[in-house]
């Protein structure tokens, strides 16, 4: 737009910024003295078809903010048009966007974050009493103005309830704030709006977003993931809010609260007599010195730079590592003493407390990252840590870390394979574990037991992308053959043909090139199916889509007077989806160099087949599969006391095959919501996994399976093991997780050789 100096009435004074629309001025209204902001379209954005729709848009936002007074929505004051510009004249706001503030990594108190979001649902509870919803609440549309008030602004694409300028299907918005119902362009209403303040609470209370990533990774997310509680990643945000997010960012409308009167009733009974609250720091920003910081975040995947690097630094850079004895005292049964390590004295034994909080549920970290709880073991008695405790300390700390590591090699390795390569993969990959957990979200008090074992339990953010490409390689340069974990991961296939003299005709399915793909992808040790068909397709991690155009070339040959007929490809397109992200991770459509024709059409499909499966590596598959276990709730019955509940809740956590445990509130029967490494039906897991180990150590198969259902498995405590002598062995041998493992794991913890005897028997 060429320099003006007047808009209507009002004079310009200057630039204050450029959206993807238009200028935005600072303008003065000489007739009664205001200063205003002026919003416009640039020319340019009118050409074409867009014109219209652009100016009806804007047009729409005056409408709609114009109708709307409210001391904290940006007040609009005239809509008009000048020599080809179309302006829209408001209220200048000397603030800033709450935008600025999350990109500085400033923290918030609780209070603020109340006062905040109560003036934003005030806003928003007005707007939608007045007919009109935003659809475009998110952080660059509030500003903070000095004094403590809050303004709403920019309701550019807000719909007016009778308002036919923007119809069903139409899909507008920042898709980060987006609404399950606005992604899949279904009709909205106010509680779209409330599911945008919800994320944008989630950002106040944890620094970062629930659904980041890519567009399309984001949109995925939205749709299908429920993102980690706020506590999980901030243990100073009010027990409340949990709740409270959960229900604004539920995936149905009805599902959430129905007003944002509602919202903010609950946000303000969440955190009672907050109003004046100055010390409560609740978010981002670098960790004070009573908590634990966390280590620096692994380097991303090179293939796919964009997303995993930015998941890793998002991470690094908004969850608070917590504190061992806040989290401890906040989980421990009051009856349970402590034993804390000290610089000047050893600790008494102690039983050991359950290792995760009982309202934390499992959740999916983001992609190629996976939270895992593991339990970190030290043997006090070697001779090391006699001067130092210090060391002891760290040295716990580290074994946690590594066995977070370890956990998530035991899904990438077959166990037998992790076994015989113990040792080297210790010193290669465990021995680097704080390169691989970027964030350690929860860390236990360290405890004494009566197994003569100092333990400490440790939940964190693991990033198994680089664990995959540090085992690649290693494969690469150590000549190792690692056996990987058998059926994973899982390709579905999907190659069709159409014929190039007709256009128009639809694509045919082509078993013959994709059987040629399916023995390729199959000599890798992986799954495979055709898209479409029968069995579990629905489940692979990766579909691999290949549409190729073949053209029949004929010829006559005049001295016979035969027609000789060949086959060609002219195009073709390949490419391959991650089912779990939605994301293209790999895209093609140059022919393969050298191709020639071929005698029969089925030779053609032959060789298109070969030609695809060219396409892709081993490595590829591996380098982006993205592991996430078996969701199952495990019931037990027949435990004889609280105190024996509690131990398993340890050594559930504790076991390899065992990704994350929660134990849920006291029942009966008293159940646990796990995550499985492996694949296969979750009553073979169980057994080997968690039944397989316990029995171990109580000597006798005590826990046995009595029923499956679904994701539900029901297993008992046998009455004769309520002896106490069985029981005993619950707190005085080693750990289960100790029992089956590696015999290099087993001697790193145990230098008693006393207890090591009794992982032998």
């Amino acid at each position: 737009m060429a320099d003006i100096s007047t808009l209507g009435k009002y004079e310009i004074r200057h630039e204050i910024g450029r959206g993807a629309m238009g200028v935005v001025y600072e303008g003065y209204d000489p007739m009664i003295k205001r200063i205003v902001a002026l919003k416009t379209i640039r020319a340019d954005q009118l050409a074409g078809a867009e014109g219209p729709n652009a100016v009806a848009r804007f047009r729409r936002e005056a409408q709609a903010a114009g109708r709307l007074n409210h001391p904290n929505i940006v007040s609009i004051y005239e809509f008009g048009e000048d020599a080809g510009t179309w302006f829209i004249a408001m209220e200048k706001i000397d603030g800033r966007e709450l935008k600025q503030c999350f990109e500085a990594n400033e923290r918030f108190t609780t209070a603020d974050i109340v006062r905040i979001m109560s003036q934003v649902l005030d806003a928003l509870d007005y707007s939608h009493r007045q007919g009109v919803i935003h659809r475009d609440i998110k952080p660059a549309n509030i500003f903070l103005l000095p004094g403590g008030a809050v303004k709403v602004a920019d309701f550019g694409i807000a719909h007016i309830e009778t308002s036919n300028l923007t119809q069903v299907g139409a899909v507008m918005g920042t898709p980060s704030y987006m609404s399950p119902e606005q992604i899949m362009g279904l009709p909205v209403d106010g509680r779209s709006d409330l599911f945008s303040a919800g994320v944008i609470l989630y950002q106040f209370l944890t620094g970062e977003r629930p659904f980041a990533g890519s567009a399309t990774t984001t949109m995925q997310k939205v749709l299908k993931e429920d993102p980690l509680p706020p506590s999980s990643l901030n243990v100073q945000a009010p027990a409340g809010m949990d709740a409270i997010v959960r229900k604004a960012l539920a995936k149905r409308p009805e599902d959430r609260f129905q007003t944002a009167r509602e919202f903010s009733d609950a946000l303000r009974a969440a955190a009672p007599g907050v109003s004046g609250a100055a010390t409560d720091p609740t978010l981002v920003g670098a960790a004070d010195a009573t908590v634990l910081a966390p280590p620096a975040a692994a380097p991303a995947s090179p293939e796919r730079k964009s997303q995993t690097a930015a998941v890793a630094l998002a991470i690094a850079v908004a969850v608070v590592a917590v504190g061992a004895v806040a989290w401890y005292v906040a989980q421990r049964p009051s009856a349970a003493p402590a034993g804390t390590i000290a610089a000047t004295s050893t600790p008494a034994p102690a039983q050991r407390a359950p290792v995760v909080p009982s309202a934390a549920p499992l959740a999916a970290a983001a992609p190629g990252t996976m939270l895992i709880s593991a339990v970190g073991l030290i043997d006090p008695s070697d001779p090391r840590y006699r001067a130092d405790k210090a060391l002891l300390q760290s040295d716990l700390r580290a074994d946690s870390k590594s066995q977070l590591v370890e956990k998530a090699l035991g899904m990438l390795l077959d166990s037998n394979s992790l076994a015989r390569n113990y040792d080297v993969l210790k010193d290669r990959l465990l021995s680097q574990s704080a390169s691989f957990v970027p964030t350690v979200v929860r860390e236990g008090e360290p405890q004494l037991g009566k197994d003569g074992l100092m333990s400490i339990t440790t939940q964190g953010v693991v990033n198994v992308k680089a664990i995959q490409k540090s085992l690649n390689q290693m494969s690469r340069d150590e000549r190792i053959d690692f056996i990987r974990a058998s059926g994973n991961p899982k390709v579905a296939l999907q190659v069709s043909v159409r014929d190039a003299d007709a256009p128009d005709a639809a694509a045919q399915p082509s078993p013959v090139a994709e059987n040629m793909l399916k023995e390729r992808i199959k000599s890798f040790g992986f799954r495979t199916w055709s898209e479409g068909g029968a069995g579990d397709q629905k489940n692979a991690d990766f579909l691999v889509q290949g549409e190729a155009r073949v053209k029949k070339l004929s010829m006559r040959l005049p001295a016979s007077g035969l027609t000789v007929s060949k086959y060609a490809l002219t195009s073709w397109t390949v490419k391959c989806i991650d089912r779990e992200t939605g994301e293209e991770i790999y895209y093609n459509t140059a022919l393969p160099k050298g191709l020639g024709s071929w005698a029969s059409e089925e030779e053609a499909l032959q060789a298109i087949g070969t030609k695809i499966a060219d396409e892709f590596s081993r490595d590829f598959f591996l380098q982006h599969a993205s592991l996430t276990g078996q969701k199952v709730t495990l019931n037990v019955e027949g435990m004889p006391s609280a105190a024996a509940e509690d131990l398993l809740a340890r050594e559930l956590v504790g076991l390899p095959g065992v990704i994350a445990a929660s134990p849920r509130p006291p029942a009966n029967p008293r159940s646990y919501d796990l995550q499985l490494a492996g694949e296969g039906p979750v009553g073979d897991l169980i057994a080997s996994a968690v039944l397989k180990p316990l029995n171990a150590k109580l000597g006798q198969p005590c826990f046995s399976v009595r029923g499956i259902a679904g994701d539900q498995v029901s297993i008992s405590f046998e009455a004769r093991c309520a002896d106490a002598g069985v029981l005993s062995r619950l707190e005085t041998n080693p750990p289960a997780g100790l029992y089956g493992a590696p015999p290099g794991r087993q001697r790193t913890v145990v230098k008693d050789p006393e207890l090591l005897r009794k992982l032998t028997i």
